[in-house]
């Protein structure tokens, strides 16, 4: 603790963004270097479309990885994780309408134990089909007994959780481009 009383700085929720953005003159690059004559705007939705695409295809991804590997419990820091994520789907868009081309994945938590949960080991995080915790006291979650079975919990969850997402974004943006490319 510091001379002024106070504890030290606070350890904040984890919380990570990457982000993919196409300037105009990028746009104009690829119109100009295009053997077909396509348009700033037709280039722009083709680009925003494979973007969309490769977006929603990871989200499902992530959050098929934090049903396997986040630990359980109540189940409130998997539904935190999932709405986080979820935030990272672009608005609707009317027919015609462009905006800038981008890609935006945020992961992070909305609950403040996720800070505590980050820390703890694998051993701390993983139950096989058990109503106590690892020292032998009976398992509560919001004040209710809780059956704990979460045998795939990964210690340091959101790092891997990035991990795994930046490595899908980059899968899936080639096999999506590809498919869009080459029909």
């Amino acid at each position: 603790m510091s001379t002024t009383g106070h504890a030290g700085p606070k350890k904040i929720i984890p919380r990570t963004r990457a982000w993919a953005r196409i300037e105009d003159l990028n746009i104009d690059y690829i119109v100009n270097k295009s053997k077909h004559r396509f348009t700033s705007d037709q280039v722009k939705t083709f680009i925003q479309t494979i973007m969309n695409e490769t977006l929603e295809l990871t989200i499902t991804e992530m959050e098929e990885w934090i049903d396997k590997f986040v630990p359980k419990r109540s189940g409130d820091l998997i539904e935190s994780l999932k709405s986080f994520l979820a935030k990272s789907r672009p608005p609707p868009t009317t027919v015609g309408e462009l905006r800038d081309v981008r890609l935006i994945l945020g992961v992070g938590a909305d609950i403040e134990y996720a800070k505590y949960v980050i820390d703890m080991t694998d051993a701390q995080v993983q139950h096989a089909g058990t109503w106590f915790e690892h020292s032998g006291k009976k398992a509560y979650s919001k004040g209710q007994p809780v059956f704990l079975d979460d045998p795939h919990a990964v210690a340091n969850y959101h790092d891997k959780m990035v991990e795994y997402g930046i490595e899908r974004l980059k899968i899936n943006l080639s096999k999506i481009k590809w498919v869009h490319v080459n029909g």
